[in-house]
């Protein structure tokens, strides 16, 4: 039996769109892709006319997509924006799928966990430290003597609208870190830590100075100093050179600095050398619950 699963993760920052089919017991992957829509910045816990048109054609194309491939069940899954601001938006933009929710933080952290220590890529790590780096928020995942997950209101695009007047950016996010430093204390020390999400796969990208490949992005290691030599690179460009960098995603020129200072925050809170990189999610782990039938 054949059936084909879409799950649309809808971000502060980017949607992201990935299709799995099951076919006789197992589950393949057929397309994994992500577009900026840039709904974090919100006035007065409104967003923005423009943001939400965006993003209502950008669920529009996917909804192209699933029909293309023949999708047997379309499910949307809502993260930190849509837990901030007014329920009408999430209701309006999931109205044609067949199933929708808005994750808790801790939830999203569970599920985005569950991603990576599932994936035989990341079989040979020890209780490795997950961490999502979103545009409204960051969470990180471990087992110790129990699972834990946190979530921290700090994402990419926050942490820019908070500091950032300006490009080239220079110093100004150096008020973020302490403040970062601050939050991410009770992180453990001396793990192994995977980074998924846009920030990890941008500043591989970046580093490689290619446009993004999933088979060499996922499972990479990135040293800290080369994530530092990058970071201070960005934040001495106008927004013009950081757009014309290659392996920039489009709309993400604005916040990556800011991502890639978090991503150096959490590598170091933990003594780590630096960071694997995974191109998964959540999403994956729910298009496998789906596709087993354990919701």
């Amino acid at each position: 039996m054949k059936l084909r699963i879409a799950v649309v993760d809808a971000g502060t920052n980017s949607f992201l769109l990935l299709i799995a089919e099951k076919l006789n017991d197992h589950l393949h992957y057929l397309l994994d892709i992500s577009t900026v829509v840039g709904l974090g910045h919100l006035k007065n816990g409104v967003i923005d006319d423009e943001a939400l048109r965006r993003a209502q054609n950008v669920i529009n194309t996917y909804h192209k997509l699933c029909d293309k491939y023949k999708v047997d069940k379309r499910v949307m899954v809502g993260t930190e924006i849509f837990r901030k601001v007014d329920k009408k938006y999430f209701r309006g933009l999931s109205e044609k799928f067949d199933e929708s929710m808005v994750l808790s933080g801790l939830e999203e952290a569970k599920l985005s966990y569950l991603s990576v220590i599932e994936d035989d890529k990341f079989s040979r790590l020890t209780n490795p430290i997950v961490v999502d780096i979103g545009g409204g928020s960051v969470e990180f995942a471990y087992n110790g003597k129990t699972f834990t997950a946190q979530t921290f209101p700090l994402g990419a695009a926050v942490l820019t609208d908070k500091f950032v007047n300006s490009y080239p950016i220079g110093d100004q996010l150096n008020r973020a870190t302490e403040l970062l430093r601050d939050a991410f204390n009770t992180i453990p020390k001396n793990r192994n830590i995977v980074a998924i999400g846009g920030t990890g796969t941008t500043v591989t990208d970046l580093i490689d100075e290619k446009s993004f490949d999933p088979e060499r992005v996922h499972g990479r290691f990135l040293k800290i100093e080369d994530v530092k030599t990058l970071y201070n690179n960005l934040c001495a460009m106008d927004l013009d050179m950081l757009s014309k960098l290659e392996g920039m995603e489009e709309g993400r020129e604005k916040i990556i600095a800011a991502g890639v200072l978090i991503l150096i925050q959490a590598v170091k809170m933990t003594n780590s050398k630096g960071c694997f990189v995974s191109v998964r999610g959540h999403r994956y782990t729910i298009a496998k619950s789906i596709a087993n039938s354990k919701r």
